[in-house]
């Protein structure tokens, strides 16, 4: 309704604001452009020298210089990256045979060794170790929150055998946490 009431105030501020416009701005400013070119003026060139071949002209008249070589518009290069000599690192250095202690189901499935290929172990795998990093570096009583959440991780991670084979499809409902509500 408001808008309808400021529509003729609205036309007038335009009419006003044109009106002043035109009496500020003379006649004479608004009409020094050239008249439009006929069809025979444009047939005649201005100038009787014709333009060498290869040359083009700006919109001033001026000569535009045209590269003879093609270049691209891009120019990058990437560091330079000196290759790792594997080879010689493993001849100079003599071979240890180290035995690998095979984990037991229990051992394996809580192990963070493995990851599965799974996107929910691979988010607990890199929740875990944040959670980790940040008890480490603040030893800290108020902490307790980030203690209980390693504790709810760990365990969602050997529900979803994250250290294995990875979670069965109804796994992730079975093993997803719930806090407890207290609703009475």
């Amino acid at each position: 309704m408001l808008a309808h009431q400021c529509y003729p105030i609205r036309i007038m501020f335009v009419a006003v604001i044109s009106l002043l416009m035109q009496a500020i701005i003379p006649a004479s400013a608004q009409l020094t452009s050239e008249p439009e070119p006929s069809v025979t003026s444009l047939s005649k060139p201005k100038k009787n020298e014709p333009l060498p071949l290869d040359t083009l002209l700006d919109s001033h008249g001026q000569p535009i210089n045209i590269p003879h070589q093609t270049q691209s518009a891009l120019e990058y290069s990437s560091a330079e990256i000196k290759p790792l000599n594997t080879s010689k690192t493993k001849s100079n250095q003599p071979a240890k045979t180290t035995k690998v202690k095979k984990l037991n189901r229990k051992q394996q499935l809580a192990s963070r060794n493995h990851v599965a290929n799974d996107p929910n172990c691979r988010w607990l795998d890199k929740r875990i170790g944040q959670l980790e990093a940040q008890i480490n570096g603040i030893q800290n009583n108020h902490l307790q929150h980030v203690s209980d959440e390693i504790n709810i991780r760990n365990k969602e991670w050997q529900c979803l055998k994250c250290g294995a084979e990875g979670p069965d499809q109804n796994d992730h409902s079975n093993c997803q946490y719930r806090r407890e509500t207290n609703t009475k």
